[in-house]
């Protein structure tokens, strides 16, 4: 007599099936949990069983409070050290390029005062760029660098990577990143830059990094495509 099939498989089996078919594609979301439990008529933590295989196999990724999406490749941004997209790429052998849409030079506004520790009307090198892994893009990065540690900065930095800058050729101590991460929608300027939907969720990575004296040299908020995104971090408990 055969073994019955586990109702996890069954419902693993009818999502990539799906994707198979086109039912879901790129980046777009499946059911909800509710709905799968519903449809196979199982508990909450069946459905878990399969979406977490699901993105085990990196099939689909979930964002928290938003859903599960199908993903296009395997996500590739891994939060295991102070590292730079650059340093990530070289890490797996791929290839980063970088364009740069704005570098110039600005009167820090109240906010990035604030944020960066500095008094009003200094100065900040204002840069967005676009960062791409293998001609295909990853991450929108826009930051602001503090003037009074930089000086002026030239434009083949940010064309290739600021943290290489900082410490080779201005040779600075970079000592932390203080870091916030939640979920945006992309919306028009970050999905024209991104080639995503202006629906299409992302995880956005807050950023305040400093020297290991303690200044601020750099505030900014990095955007990365779900689908090329990890967050791997090691918890460790304390009493």
């Amino acid at each position: 007599m055969a073994k019955k099939k586990p109702q996890y498989m069954i419902i693993k089996e009818y999502i990539i099936q799906n994707i198979k078919d086109g039912k879901y594609k790129e980046n777009e979301q499946i059911e909800s949990e509710h709905t799968l439990c519903e449809l196979f008529d199982v508990t909450r933590m069946t459905v878990r069983q399969a979406l977490t295989d699901l993105i085990n196999d990196n099939i689909i990724y979930s964002i928290p409070k938003v859903g599960s999406f199908v993903c296009k490749k395997s996500r590739f941004k891994s939060f295991d050290g102070l590292n730079s997209v650059t340093e990530d790429c070289a890490k797996k052998n791929e290839v980063c390029t970088t364009k740069v849409i704005t570098h110039e030079l600005i009167e820090a506004d109240d906010t990035i005062c604030k944020e960066m520790s500095l008094t009003p009307g200094s100065k900040v090198w204002h840069i967005k760029r676009v960062r791409f892994v293998n001609d295909e893009p990853l991450a929108f990065e826009e930051c602001y660098c503090n003037h009074e540690i930089t000086g002026d900065i030239p434009l083949s930095a940010p064309s290739t990577s600021l943290f290489r800058y900082f410490e080779d050729d201005l040779h600075l101590q970079i000592s932390f990143s203080d870091q916030q991460i939640d979920a945006v929608m992309a919306g028009k300027e970050l999905g024209n830059c991104l080639k995503v939907d202006e629906v299409t969720p992302l995880l956005r990575v807050l950023s305040i990094t400093c020297l290991h004296n303690g200044k601020c040299i750099e505030y900014g908020y990095t955007y990365y495509r779900v689908d090329k995104y990890t967050f791997n971090q090691v918890a460790y408990r304390r009493k």
